[in-house]
């Protein structure tokens, strides 16, 4: 009898993808586990999932679960890499130059976008401008269609649509070793030491979920049109700029991670004596990649 397992992914996109990939594959039940999907809407309601137990695993960006170890909430940990790319998408006609002291938008305080909106006017635009907070993916491309904000943080298939309808893409976070760097599958640390076997046999699933999608083009579409929840063509564009960033040994402990905790130090988000080891474990990993 396979044992059940719920998880959860903060919201529709390229990141759940390799889990979802694991489990629409059936990589996950030959592992013997019956793992069912939710999506919870963002990261920091999966971060509340994990802690409370009405999830065993998450999918999610990192920003969410640092703050909430940093501030004593939750003692998760991420068991593997991952999550997705991001780009800096502008309003029609934008430019990076035109960008100087515009507003920029965010999903919500403490997520990936607002660490990466903090980020981007730190690091590229040079200490000008601001964040605004317009909710999830959708909404933020609405709002520079609209003139609401100027430009903002998006994913793939969103950022494949945006350009779709005109929208630049001003910034790589490539170039800061930002994409499938910052987050990816997290459980309760309290699990590894418990269940070692279970969280082996599920990171098994999750790598043999991966293996298949970057083998199998038109499965790999499949994934992102259901799960990005878009149509096939922005779904074929999606598969061709994501399937080469998923790493095959997913190493939570990244560059990306450091650099997310380090800018928040700096910033008096997080405190001084916080370390990234403490959020990161890559032994299971390790182990399953031998």
């Amino acid at each position: 009898m396979n044992t059940p397992l719920p998880c959860g992914y903060a919201s529709e996109g390229q990141g759940v993808t390799p889990l979802a990939a694991a489990l629409e594959s059936g990589a996950m039940r030959e592992q013997g586990l019956d793992v069912t999907l939710a999506k919870m809407g963002d990261a920091h309601a999966v971060v509340a999932g994990l802690a409370s137990g009405a999830i065993v695993f998450g999918n999610l960006a990192a920003p969410a679960l640092v703050l909430a170890g940093a501030e004593g909430r939750a003692d998760l940990v991420f068991l593997a890499g991952g999550v997705n790319q991001q780009f800096l998408v502008g309003a029609p006609g934008m430019t990076l130059g035109a960008l100087r002291g515009r507003p920029l938008g965010m999903s919500h305080p403490g997520d990936l976008t607002d660490f990466l909106g903090q980020l981007t006017i730190d690091r590229v635009l040079g200490g000008s401008g601001e964040l605004r907070s317009v909710d999830g993916s959708q909404s933020r491309l609405q709002a520079v269609l609209n003139g609401e904000v100027a430009a903002t943080p998006l994913s793939p298939p969103t950022a494949v649509q945006a350009r779709h309808l005109g929208c630049p893409w001003l910034y790589d976070y490539a170039e800061m070793g930002l994409n499938f760097a910052i987050g990816g599958i997290a459980a309760p640390r309290s699990l590894t030491e418990s269940q070692p076997d279970l969280v082996h046999r599920f990171l098994r699933g999750y790598l043999e979920g991966q293996r298949r999608y970057k083998q199998d083009r038109d499965f790999g579409i499949a994934i992102h049109e259901k799960y990005g929840e878009t149509t096939r063509s922005i779904a074929e564009e999606t598969y061709d700029v994501t399937h080469v960033g998923f790493r095959d040994f997913p190493d939570p402990a990244t560059e990306g991670m450091r650099m997310l905790v380090d800018f928040w130090k700096g910033a008096g988000i997080i405190p001084e004596s916080f370390d990234v080891e403490s959020v990161v474990d890559s032994g299971p990993i390790a182990v399953v990649c031998g």
